[in-house]
């Protein structure tokens, strides 16, 4: 089992302003919004605390089985939850209307734009020990929700202060996934 915390990332924000276009439903942005969403993500960066705790399992080790969009010659998976914590939510909750009628759409274009960076993060570090044992990943598959409760069971979550509230995962900006291990071909000799 492997956890880091706090690692850094960084926000697109021109991704996020993409998002946000399609969230109010507009061709273009206003200058003026334009400008709010930028002053939006350097405010609520500085309350994002990325966390992750992954581990890989053989073929055979989990308890159940996932195998959504799994490679025909899987040897491994590593299992990984990653949340960026409550931080982003506590913060919004405080002034729902800091930055006008769109905030609540700014901030969730935050999450998901900063979800989406941890989980290329994870992706690098799995990916740099799959090539240590001449292995190469899969893309990542996203768990189903109603999953995430038999992947706690082999994941401590709670070392990142991930819990499961019924059948839903708190902090709310936390996700879970996977990325399958295949075997490296060998390169031909000259």
């Amino acid at each position: 089992m492997r956890k880091i915390k706090n690692f850094k990332i960084n926000l697109r924000v021109k991704e996020i302003l993409r998002v946000v276009k399609k969230l109010i439903n507009v061709a273009d942005l206003s200058a003026e919004l334009e400008k709010t969403i930028q002053r939006c993500c350097r405010l609520y960066f500085k309350f994002l605390s990325p966390s992750v705790v992954y581990d890989v399992f053989s073929k055979d080790a989990l308890p159940f089985t996932y195998e959504q969009d799994a490679p025909s010659k899987w040897i491994a998976e590593s299992v990984f939850f990653v949340t960026i914590g409550n931080g982003l939510y506590e913060e919004y909750k405080k002034n729902e209307e800091a930055f006008g009628e769109h905030t609540s759409k700014i901030v969730s274009a935050i999450a998901v734009d900063a979800l989406e960076q941890s989980k290329f993060f994870v992706q690098r570090l799995i990916s740099n020990e799959a090539q240590d044992e001449n292995c190469e990943i899969s893309r990542i598959v996203d768990v189903p929700r109603d999953l995430y409760r038999e992947f706690a069971k082999v994941i401590p979550i709670d070392k990142i202060g991930i819990s499961m509230e019924s059948e839903d995962v708190s902090p709310k900006y936390s996700t879970c996934g996977l990325s399958y291990w295949i075997p490296s071909r060998k390169k031909a000799k000259r």
